[in-house]
């Protein structure tokens, strides 16, 4: 099946799910997944709901603007997800998540350039003035691409979360939209 809406990168491509993915999501939905350590390792992880949101967003009119898409490479290997949300009563502040679930995908820059390719989406398909995101202080990958790309910390809540006995502080980073227009207007 062919996706209906493609964001074609270098490396990786964002689009929309097809019932291939479905499979993927299954088989994701594994708490002993490298993937689970770094991302939320605070909450529990079960896809059931997620898997079931697809299935829901295959049968539907699938309209842009997207709120999520998938991530895949260049040559079709589905490896993640990207989206974006409210968090409740914050209408104003979209948070955006990425995961690359497959692990042997880590490390080489794709993470970085799906989230260019996510951010730069959404704003030119929302009027958002500033989008954000949540990790943890254990999560070093992802506030080293936020750091990279422009993103600023703006909140530091110490000692937030506890992962295996050990406490890590919460950490949120945003960007503004001019700032991002002005470091990324050569990949808009």
């Amino acid at each position: 099946m062919m996706p209906n809406f493609k964001i074609e990168g270098r490396r990786v491509n964002l689009r929309t799910t097809v019932t291939e993915d479905i499979a993927d999501y299954e088989r994701w939905n594994n708490p002993e997944l490298l993937t689970w350590q770094f991302d939320g390792p605070y909450h529990k992880h079960d896809l059931a709901g997620r898997v079931l949101q697809r299935k829901k967003w295959l049968n539907t009119d699938q309209a842009p603007p997207y709120t999520f898409l998938e991530i895949e490479t260049t040559d079709g290997v589905h490896i993640g997800w990207v989206v974006f949300y409210f968090n409740v009563g914050l209408s104003s502040m979209p948070e955006f998540g990425i995961n690359i679930v497959e692990d042997a995908y880590w490390n080489h820059g794709l993470g970085t350039e799906a989230t260019v390719l996510w951010i730069d989406y959404l704003f030119r398909s929302w009027d958002f003035h500033r989008i954000g995101f949540s990790t943890w202080s254990g999560n070093e990958r992802m506030t080293a691409v936020g750091r990279k790309l422009g993103f600023v910390e703006e909140a530091r809540i110490r000692r937030g979360c506890k992962v295996q006995g050990k406490y890590y502080d919460r950490i949120k980073m945003g960007i503004l939209r001019e700032d991002w227009l002005r470091l990324h207007a050569s990949s808009s």
